[in-house]
């Protein structure tokens, strides 16, 4: 009996060429022969959406796994089985505690941390260190990236922003420390460029493999014809051609050696990142993209998205709502504004079904990335109207790698803490922390 041999790679394993480091997505060549799969890797993301919901629109039809999801939800149905919807929550941190106007400064800089900023609009910055940064702390330390943080508008660390709040609040959601925020990066080349190296050097050598293949498919051809040719001749001609097809196998076999020195395969470039003029639709699927190929070739497990810094007043004018964002989220209960704010969240929780999706059809050992992977989709405010931080819109998608999976509608004790929620996800991410800024329990994600 011959000995199973069978290639086993390091989960992270690269694709070395020079000084070129190319990170893998899973493959079944990391699996050991007859071995069982490593444990499945859960990754986290948080994203942030400013200015509150129309919450008459957010809210599902029905409590618990029946649930419905519509009106704005309604892109997320198809995926109900892995969303669960949580009413109820709250953000302390998000309320004024004496300091007057500043609820969208606020409500940035507390989505994570679930703590006060203190009001300044100098360098004495003091909120929290983020739920993110928590995990990452303890999750990415052997990671290329601990975490990755990306948004649609850049902003300012300096100067105020929001009613005496610096726009440090505004502009981030992650915060290393109580006085130090990550910085995040609104640019999806950057991005690429620092996750997996500049993308135009990706693309010339996606060009030069492009090419290596046309030359094979000719050989491909060749093989096709000499098939058709061998029905029609004799035994003799027939063991020539054989030996003919051998050589050619053995040519494309020399070329498919070679392509792999000299290119190799890299992480793919998304489809317009290199593009210019993006407009706010293409620039945020971009960032999803990113996101879903940060975590299928575990550059990193934990990441930040900002829809837009806290206030945004963004037009959405390829909605047909040139008003913008946070003007809208003023309503006053007006028909007309409510309309073009729905216009907004349902555009927002479209593209985030298009990524869930994406996660769900990458495969990821013996699951899918999104059954490895959970999602939380917020906002620091429920109303726009009226700037209130509790019954906030929020959900979780994903399975964390069998930690969670979907309760439909939940519907919580009133007044929460969103810290309850936060907390559930970093113990599912491994972190072993008995509380977390005002937590008061831990909410069961399954």
């Amino acid at each position: 009996m011959h000995p199973i041999r069978r290639l086993a790679l390091d989960r992270r394993a690269f694709l070395r060429g020079g000084a070129a480091c190319l990170a893998l997505p899973w493959l079944d060549a990391m699996q050991p022969a007859l071995g069982r799969p490593p444990a499945a890797v859960a990754r986290c993301l948080f994203v942030f959406s400013p200015n509150g919901m129309h919450m008459e629109r957010w809210r599902p039809n029905g409590k618990g796994a029946g649930a419905e999801l519509v009106h704005t939800l309604a892109p997320l149905q198809p995926l109900r089985d892995r969303v669960t919807v949580w009413s109820g929550l709250a953000i302390d941190g998000g309320r004024p505690h004496g300091d007057g106007p500043g609820d969208h400064a606020r409500a940035a800089a507390s989505f994570l941390t679930c703590a006060h900023p203190r009001k300044t609009g100098g360098a004495d910055l003091r909120v929290g260190v983020s739920i993110d940064q928590v995990i990452a702390a303890e999750v990415g330390r052997d990671l290329p990236f601990a975490s990755l943080e990306v948004g649609l508008e850049r902003g300012t660390a300096a100067g105020i922003c929001d009613s005496g709040y610096s726009c440090a609040y505004s502009n981030n959601i992650s915060w290393r420390a109580a006085d130090t925020p990550v910085t995040k990066e609104a640019e999806p080349r950057a991005v690429f460029a620092r996750l997996f190296g500049d993308p135009g050097r990706a693309l010339d050598r996606r060009a030069a493999l492009d090419e290596q293949r046309r030359h094979r498919s000719l050989l491909d051809l060749v093989q096709a014809d000499a098939a058709a040719l061998a029905q029609r001749l004799g035994a003799g001609d027939r063991h020539k051609l054989d030996q003919y097809l051998q050589s050619v196998r053995e040519l494309e076999q020399r070329l498919q050696r070679l392509e792999g020195e000299a290119v190799g395969d890299s992480t793919p470039v998304p489809t317009g990142l290199l593009d210019s003029g993006q407009g706010y639709a293409e620039k945020l699927a971009l960032h999803y993209e990113l996101i879903a190929l940060a975590f299928a070739t575990g550059r990193t497990r934990v990441a930040t998205l900002m829809l837009g810094n806290g206030g945004s007043n963004r037009s959405y004018k390829f909605l047909d709502v040139p008003e913008g964002h946070h003007d809208l989220s003023h309503h006053g209960k007006s028909f007309e504004k409510l309309a073009a704010l729905a216009k907004i969240n349902e555009f927002q929780i479209k593209q985030l079904a298009t990524f869930l999706k994406r996660l769900r059809e990458q495969a990821d050992g013996d699951a899918d990335l999104l059954a490895n992977s959970l999602v939380l989709f917020g906002c620091g405010i429920g109303d726009g109207d009226r700037h209130n931080h509790d019954d906030l819109p929020v959900l979780l998608a994903g399975g964390g790698a069998g930690a969670a999976k979907s309760r439909g509608h939940v519907v919580l004790t009133k007044e929460t803490p969103m810290a309850n929620l936060h907390l559930a996800i970093a113990r599912a991410m491994g972190v072993q922390a008995e509380r977390f800024a005002d937590s008061n329990g831990v909410l069961a994600l399954s």
